[in-house]
C-alpha cells in the first residue's frame, strides 16, 4: 500500500469537511480577487488621481482584457468585478460626493468576508487533520497492543511512543497547516500575481507594527494560545504514559484479555487531547482574520482621510496604492508557502514510519474459524515443541504434560528456556514446531480471549497501572463490588497495608506502582490473579526479587492463590519448589531430569548441583509454597 492509499482510508471519513474546506478556500480566493479588483476604483474614484494616471490604468485593463480575449478566455475576472462595482454604484445611487465613503466600506465588507472564509477554511482543515490523525493514532495503538511478545522485544517502548505521539503529530501538522497553506496561499498568490502590480511591502509591515489597535488582540490571542499549548502538552504527556504502560505491560494486558479495555482508556485520553487541540486551533484560526480585519479597518479609515488629504496635496496616491496592494495579500502567502515544503517532507517521513507499523500483521492471530474453549478439565500437553527467537532454538523437542490440579515446577540455569515454555501457553509466542493442547485441542485453534481467560499470570516484573488500588486489582472490571476486591486483597495478604494508604483502595499508585515496595506490588498482582480466578496459574519467578520478610508474606499469598488450581512454577530459589508434585529440570532447551525434590537430590544430577550451589551442601528447611 502506498502512502496516498493509506492516508485516503482515513481522510475519506471526513468527506463533508473536505468539501466545506475547499469551498471556503475557493471563496477566500474569490474575495481576494475581488479586493484586488477594487484597487482601481479606489485609486481613481476615491483618491481622485489625475486623468493621465487614470487613463493609463484604463489602458492597462483594456490591454489585459484584449489579451485574455485573444487567448480564448471569455470570462475575465477583472471585467466581472468592474461590472459588479458599477452595479453597486448604480443600485445605491453613489456619485462623486459620497463615493469616497462608500467604496472603502465596500472594501472593508469584502475583506471581512475574506476573513470569515479564511477562518472557516482553516478550521475545516484543522478538523480534518486532527480527526483523521486521531483515528490513525487509535488504530496504531490497537495494532501495537495486538502484536506478539517477539514484536515488543524488537521495538523499544520509547520507539513505539515516538511513533504513536510524535510521528502522528507531524502528520497532523502537515494536513492541518501544510496542505491548507499549499492550497489557500498558493491560490491566493497566483491571484495576486495575475491581478496586482508589484509593490513595496515594507510600508505595510511598518504600518502593522506601528498600529496600536492591533496590540490588544495579539496579546489576548497569545495568552490564549499559551494556555492551550500548555494543556495540550499535558494531555500529550498523558498519552505517552498510557502508551508506555501498554507497551511495558503487554503480557498482563493479553493474559487478562484487556486489549479492548486498554483501547477504551486510550481513546478517552485521545478524545481529551483532541478537544484541547481543537480549541487551540480555533484560537489560531481566528487570530489571523481578526488582526487582518482590524488592520484593514484602520486602512479603510485612512482611505477616507486620504481621499480628503489627496485633494489638499498632503499625501501621495502612489503610497496609498502600495499600502493597499501589500497589507495581508502578498507577504503572508509568500512567507507561509516557504514553510510548506519542509512541513510536507517531515510529514511524509513520519507517515511512512507510521505506515510501516500499521501494515505489520500480528504474529499471533486468531483464526477466522477459531473454536470456543469454555473450561479446562483434564490436562495441558506440550507435544514435541520447538521454538526459536532467531535461528538458534531455545526450546528443543519438548514433551510435557500438566495434569489438572498438579503443581509442576520448572528449574534450571538461566537461559535454559523456562520462561519461553510458559510464555508459549497463553500464546505470547507460537511454537516453531510441535503443538500445545488443552484437553486435546490445539491452542492455535481456539479463541484467544477464551484461552487467556483460563490462565492467571504472576511474574517477577510486577505490572501496575497509574490507577487506584481498586482498579489495579479489579483490572478492567469496574462493575465488581468493593467487597469482592477486598476479599481478593485479603487472600493475598494485602488488605492491611492497603487500608494504611492515604485513600485506601482509592489511592492512586502512580506510574508502575513505584510508590509501593516490591512485596506490596507483588501482593497486589497476586490479588489481581485471585480475583480473575483462572483454573491454570503461571508463576514466573514471582519471589525472585524480594527480601526475606516480603518473600514470606508473598509465599503465603501464593499458597492461597494456588489452592484448587493447576500451577506451573518457574523458580531459581529451589526452596520455593520443594513441595511441587513434579519438578522438571531444563538445560539448553530440553528436559534433562524430572521427579520429586527427594528423587532429584538422590539422582545426584544437575538439580543436585544447583541445590548445592544455593545451600552450600547444608540442607535447608523446606518452605511451604
Amino acid at each position: 500500500m502506498n502512502q496516498i492509499g493509506f492516508l485516503w482510508r482515513y481522510f475519506r471519513r471526513y468527506g463533508i469537511w473536505c468539501v466545506g474546506a475547499f469551498v471556503a478556500v475557493a471563496l477566500f480566493a474569490v474575495c481576494t480577487t475581488a479586493l484586488t479588483g477594487l484597487f482601481e476604483p479606489l485609486f481613481t474614484d476615491v483618491l481622485r488621481v489625475g486623468s493621465t494616471a487614470a487613463e493609463g490604468t484604463g489602458k492597462a485593463v483594456a490591454a489585459l482584457a484584449a489579451g485574455a480575449k485573444s487567448a480564448g478566455v471569455h470570462l475575465n475576472p477583472k471585467l466581472l468585478i468592474d461590472d459588479g462595482y458599477h452595479w453597486l454604484v448604480t443600485r445605491f445611487g453613489i456619485d462623486r460626493t459620497n463615493v469616497a465613503i462608500f467604496l472603502p466600506l465596500v472594501f472593508l465588507a469584502v475583506f471581512a468576508l475574506r476573513g470569515l472564509f479564511d477562518f472557516l477554511g482553516t478550521y475545516a482543515f484543522q478538523r480534518i487533520g486532527l480527526g483523521a490523525t486521531t483515528d490513525i493514532r487509535n488504530d496504531l495503538f490497537d495494532r501495537i497492543v495486538a502484536q506478539s511478545s517477539r514484536f515488543h522485544s524488537q521495538h523499544s517502548s520509547g520507539e513505539l511512543v515516538s511513533r504513536v505521539i510524535n510521528d502522528v503529530t507531524q502528520m497532523q501538522n502537515a494536513v492541518s497547516t501544510g496542505l491548507l497553506d499549499l492550497v489557500q496561499q498558493g491560490m491566493t498568490l497566483i491571484a495576486l500575481i495575475v491581478m496586482l502590480f508589484a509593490s513595496n511591502y515594507r510600508l505595510a509591515l511598518l504600518f502593522l507594527i506601528a498600529a496600536p489597535v492591533l496590540a490588544l488582540p495579539i496579546i489576548r490571542f497569545g495568552q490564549g494560545m499559551r494556555r492551550s499549548g500548555r494543556r495540550s502538552q499535558e494531555r500529550l504527556a498523558d498519552l505517552s504514559a498510557l502508551v508506555a504502560e501498554a507497551a511495558r505491560g503487554h503480557r498482563v494486558v493479553k493474559s487478562f484479555g484487556m486489549e479492548e479495555f486498554e483501547g477504551g482508556r486510550f481513546r478517552a485520553a485521545t478524545r481529551r487531547h483532541l478537544l484541547v487541540n481543537l480549541w487551540a486551533q480555533f484560537l489560531a484560526a481566528l487570530s489571523g482574520p481578526v488582526v487582518e480585519v482590524l488592520g484593514v479597518a484602520g486602512a479603510s479609515a485612512l482611505m477616507i482621510y486620504a481621499g480628503e488629504s489627496i485633494r489638499d496635496g498632503k499625501i501621495s496616491a502612489a503610497s496609498v496604492f502600495s499600502f493597499l496592494a501589500i497589507v495581508g495579500m502578498m507577504y503572508n502567502p509568500m512567507r507561509r508557502l516557504n514553510k510548506v515544503n519542509l512541513v510536507l517532507q517531515q510529514s511524509l517521513a513520519a507517515s511512512q514510519r507510521v505506515m510501516d507499523l500499521m501494515v505489520l500483521v500480528p504474529e499471533i492471530a486468531e483464526r477466522p474459524d477459531a473454536r470456543p474453549l469454555a473450561a479446562f478439565r483434564e490436562r495441558v500437553r506440550y507435544e514435541d515443541v520447538t521454538f526459536a527467537y532467531e535461528r538458534e532454538p531455545v526450546v528443543r523437542g519438548l514433551d510435557l504434560e500438566l495434569r489438572r490440579g498438579e503443581l509442576l515446577a520448572l528449574v534450571g540455569p538461566s537461559g535454559a528456556g523456562k520462561s519461553t515454555v510458559v510464555n508459549l501457553l497463553p500464546r505470547f509466542f507460537d511454537p516453531s514446531a510441535g503443538r500445545i493442547t488443552i484437553d486435546g485441542v490445539d491452542i492455535r485453534e481456539v479463541r484467544l480471549r477464551d484461552l487467556r481467560a483460563l490462565i492467571g499470570l504472576v511474574t517477577q516484573e510486577t505490572m501496575l497501572f497509574d490507577e487506584t488500588v481498586r482498579n489495579n486489582i479489579a483490572y478492567g472490571r469496574a462493575d465488581l463490588p468493593l467487597e469482592r476486591v477486598r476479599e481478593a486483597a485479603a487472600a493475598a495478604y494485602a488488605d492491611n497495608f492497603i487500608q494504611e494508604l492515604p485513600d485506601g483502595y482509592d489511592t492512586m499508585l502512580g506510574e508502575a506502582g513505584l510508590r509501593l515496595s516490591g512485596g506490596q506490588r507483588q501482593r497486589l498482582a497476586i490479588a489481581r490473579a485471585i480475583l480473575k480466578d483462572a483454573p491454570i496459574l503461571i508463576l514466573d519467578e514471582a519471589t525472585s526479587q524480594l527480601d526475606a520478610e516480603s518473600e514470606s508474606l508473598v509465599q503465603k499469598a501464593l499458597h492461597n492463590l494456588m489452592q484448587g488450581r493447576t500451577t506451573l512454577v518457574i523458580a531459581h530459589r529451589l526452596a520455593t519448589v520443594v513441595r511441587a508434585d513434579r519438578i522438571l529440570v531444563m538445560d539448553e532447551g530440553r528436559i534433562v531430569e524430572q521427579g520429586t525434590h527427594q528423587q532429584l537430590l538422590a539422582a545426584d544430577g544437575l538439580y543436585r548441583r544447583l541445590y548445592d550451589l544455593q545451600f552450600r551442601d547444608v540442607e535447608a528447611a523446606p518452605e511451604e509454597p
